[in-house]
């Protein structure tokens, strides 16, 4: 799994080879907001979106961290012809490697696609765009960081043509992160945490799932908890996942 979305979970140990990670979920789940707390948390970054940011997400009202936000550079290509073009475009245009690429919005690229190929061909570009300037940061004897990490976020409903594009995206993002509401919480289960949280369950081919909550205050800030033991997932939670990614029971 990334190590930068480990970070932003709280989780620790190493990471010698970071897979790429594709966060999923619901509308309002806290996509962004975990890309950008993952961000935020490390070295240099990427950070793109269809559309400018009306505020950072996770993050409490009015907060400010200059020095943060110095290591995040924001670019905003609107459709995929130029999200193609400027992933072809960063060798030149960057000032320095970055040691890690974020895509927030990978539905708004891929809606309106007539198959897979346009997934394939974007989720490839986003791989040898990383590989790349992880050659670039193992080149640099100064460097800090091992290799430049690649997580991209996507809206998943059940009922959206974008999510027919999942089965080829996971064949180049082998980590996933499920973003999910939290059913034992909305039953009123107190021990279990509050209303309005939602489940972050990370899977990777090799290793053992792994569960958070994520809850939001009213100021709008992230919060990262430890899912207690004894609250097991809800199985229709899961049941609707798997059917979302067409998996085989």
């Amino acid at each position: 799994m990334s190590a930068a979305l480990q970070r932003a979970l709280g989780a620790a140990g190493p990471d010698p080879a970071p897979a790429p990670a594709l966060v999923l979920g619901p509308a309002r789940s806290g996509r962004s907001a975990l890309l950008f707390r993952a961000a935020r948390g490390g070295p240099r970054a990427l950070f793109l979106a269809p559309r400018a940011l009306q505020r950072l997400p996770g993050a409490r009202r009015g907060e400010s961290d200059p020095r943060g936000l110095q290591r995040i550079q924001f670019l905003y290509p609107p459709s995929l012809r130029e999200l193609r073009q400027l992933l072809a475009s960063l060798h030149q245009s960057l000032p320095g490697p970055p040691a890690l690429i974020l895509l927030d919005g990978l539905e708004h690229y891929l809606a309106g696609c007539p198959g897979p190929q346009a997934a394939a061909q974007l989720s490839a570009l986003l791989v040898d765009t990383a590989s790349y300037f992880t050659g670039r940061l193992r080149a640099d004897p100064q460097g800090s960081a091992p290799c430049c990490q690649l997580i991209a976020s996507m809206q998943v409903s059940g009922e959206t043509e974008v999510e027919d594009h999942l089965s080829i995206l996971q064949r180049y993002f082998p980590a996933q992160c499920w973003l999910c509401p939290d059913s034992a919480a909305a039953l009123g289960q107190e021990d279990c945490g509050g209303d309005g949280l939602f489940r972050a369950r990370l899977s990777q081919p090799g290793a053992p799932d792994r569960e958070w909550r994520l809850g939001f205050s009213l100021d709008g800030e992230m919060k990262v908890y430890p899912v207690p033991r004894g609250c097991a997932e809800d199985p229709g939670a899961a049941s609707d996942r798997d059917r979302a990614t067409g998996a085989e029971k």
